[in-house]
């Protein structure tokens, strides 16, 4: 049995995104890194001051405290080649605490495994009759408690690297680790966010290097120009990004819309600047639909690798 070049490259991107989870650079777990909302993707990856949002239990877990009653969020975004990246998230409120739970997964799909045919100068295979396989899966729980404008809190987590090839043993490696983040809320008008993400151990197991946590220190601040509980809204958020390993970065973020009667239309806008090499574009580009309690979100980033780019949808509830 033959197959293009394509089918021969799938078990390779899909044990290279495997690793990459495992080791980017000097550290492991690269879905830690991978925003888990289409707001915060389309923010250009900001996260620790933007407050009231499910999603916070990824990001910062202190921003869980402005939700008064329950909210939920369901993330999904068709990621490279034939790569799926999801994410829900749930948070709710009781008495002075808010308790979230969050599950984020990165499936590097499966495919027939292949060899190189020599007869075909390598851009053809034979079938080995293996199936590889690779995910990486995080699950998270956090508790936040608030006092008057301030609120603090801290996300434990859990995360699972896998890569399978037929019946042979399945190579896996996992981590634990925490954030701890305080926030403080100036009525509607603007927030300040500060968290110490990944703090814990490293990635292990498997056939891999032992490799640390993306740790990072992120510092936000974001401000409404204009009162969001009027029509019109006009948002920015700036936050610094201080990673363990690699150079520091800023990011800028933009939402401006219009919301009458419960019902909206918002566009966001993000940009980093000073990051060092990376296969990520900037800006990046989404919007969001408002309808009551229910969000619709969406973002868009291009990629240098091959020539794609991605594409996030968020579907949140609050009540």
């Amino acid at each position: 049995m033959m197959r293009p070049l394509r089918a021969l490259l799938a078990p390779g991107l899909l044990l290279a995104g495997a690793a990459l989870a495992r080791a980017q650079g000097t550290t492991g777990g690269v879905l830690l890194e991978i925003p888990a909302t289409a707001r915060s993707m389309a923010l250009g990856g900001a996260s620790a001051a933007l407050l009231g949002d499910a999603g916070s239990v990824f990001g910062n877990p202190a921003g869980l405290a402005p939700i008064k009653g329950t909210a939920l969020s369901v993330s999904y975004e068709r990621y490279l080649v034939d790569s799926w990246l999801a994410s829900a998230a749930l948070a709710v409120r009781i008495s002075k605490f808010d308790l979230g739970f969050g599950i984020h997964v990165l499936d590097f799909g499966s495919d027939s495994a292949y060899v190189p045919d020599p007869a075909f100068g390598g851009d053809r295979g034979l079938a080995t009759g293996a199936t590889i396989g690779a995910y990486d899966a995080l699950g998270v729980g956090t508790l936040t408690y608030r006092h008057g404008l301030l609120s603090a809190g801290v996300s434990l987590k859990a995360l699972q690297e896998h890569v399978g090839t037929g019946g042979a043993p399945s190579d896996n490696a996992s981590a634990f680790g925490a954030d701890v983040g305080i926030a403080a809320a100036f009525f509607d008008i603007a927030a300040l966010g500060v968290v110490v993400q990944n703090l814990g151990g490293a990635v292990h197991g498997g056939s891999a290097a032992r490799a640390p946590l993306p740790r990072a220190v992120r510092v936000g601040f974001t401000i409404n120009f204009i009162d969001p509980q009027g029509t019109a809204r006009l948002l920015a958020t700036t936050e610094w990004v201080g990673p363990s390993a690699g150079d520091d970065y800023w990011i800028f973020g933009f939402e401006g819309g219009v919301v009458s009667g419960g019902a909206g239309l918002l566009g966001r806008l993000g940009v980093l600047t000073g990051r060092g090499a990376s296969a990520l574009r900037s800006p990046v580009f989404g919007g969001g639909l408002v309808f009551h309690n229910l969000r619709l979100d969406y973002a868009y980033q291009g990629v240098d690798v091959l020539g794609d780019g991605m594409h996030r949808v968020t579907v949140g509830w609050v009540w």
